[in-house]
């Protein structure tokens, strides 16, 4: 089975594509747009990490687009700061993926470094040139044969992204996952739409708003509920939130380290 992921080899999603599946033909490509319009069977995207909260990219996909989340993978990251240069003094600018620039302040605002984005932590580490330094993954370090110059840059310990499979085998989950997008504005609505879970005893797992780019003021919602899509308590509530919006479920999952 194909599977597209953010590409080049070496990249977080790549390791959580290699930790879910056991047996797949990686398509490696260079945006996370890429590999949801990929012709693969299926794709590994990131969607929220610890640190950085989630990745606005993949949730207005999941809007956009017709896909079905079918999985889940969680990934502990750990960067490393790798360059061509041997030593750190050395080192003037540092390139990563914007959110690994993010999960890296600290030894980036000690040094005093400029900061230059790439597409990923791995392409990071292939483009990176003199005078330069990486934030990567130590396997994305070595494919490159690259010095490592300092080890776990992360301004914390415990950082951790979750990724999700699109388009996967479908199983029974623990969570569903879903859009939904109000079709009027007035007070309470939200308050309103909440309680159709709580009604029917569903726990939200994550809720985050995002603009639907039709207009200031206009949001959807992105909401994992805690209930299998097939439950009739999740069906209820479904039928509830309809009355006050358009509900668009994109699959139930549980995976790994759910």
């Amino acid at each position: 089975m194909k599977v597209a992921f953010l590409g080049p080899e070496g990249t977080y999603t790549h390791q959580a594509a290699e930790k879910y599946f056991s047996n797949y033909e990686p398509v490696p490509v260079s945006t996370i747009t890429e590999a949801v319009e990929s012709d693969a069977k299926a794709a590994v995207i990131p969607f929220e990490n610890s640190l950085g909260g989630g990745v606005t990219e993949s949730i207005d996909l999941l809007r956009e687009r017709d896909v079905e989340v079918t999985g889940q993978v969680k990934v502990e990251i750990d960067h490393v700061l790798a360059s061509k240069e041997g030593n750190i003094n050395d080192v003037e600018k540092v390139r990563s993926h914007p959110q690994a620039l993010t999960q890296s302040k600290k030894i980036i605002g000690e040094n005093g470094w400029e900061k230059k984005e790439s597409s990923s932590t791995a392409k990071a580490a292939e483009e990176i040139e003199e005078g330069e330094a990486a934030i990567c993954s130590k396997l994305a370090a070595q494919l490159n044969d690259l010095n490592i110059l300092e080890e776990s840059v992360q301004d914390r310990e415990s950082n951790t992204t979750r990724f999700f499979i699109l388009n996967g085998k479908q199983s029974e989950g623990s969570k569903t996952s879903m859009i939904v997008e109000p079709g009027e504005d007035r007070p309470g609505l939200l308050g309103s739409m909440l309680s159709c879970f709580s009604g029917h005893g569903i726990n939200l797992a994550y809720i985050q708003s995002r603009p639907t780019k039709d207009g200031l003021g206009n949001y959807f919602f992105y909401i994992e509920a805690e209930a299998d899509q097939n439950s009739e308590k999740f069906e209820n509530t479904k039928k509830c939130l309809e009355t006050y919006a358009e509900v668009k479920v994109l699959g139930s999952f549980g995976g790994k380290d759910a």
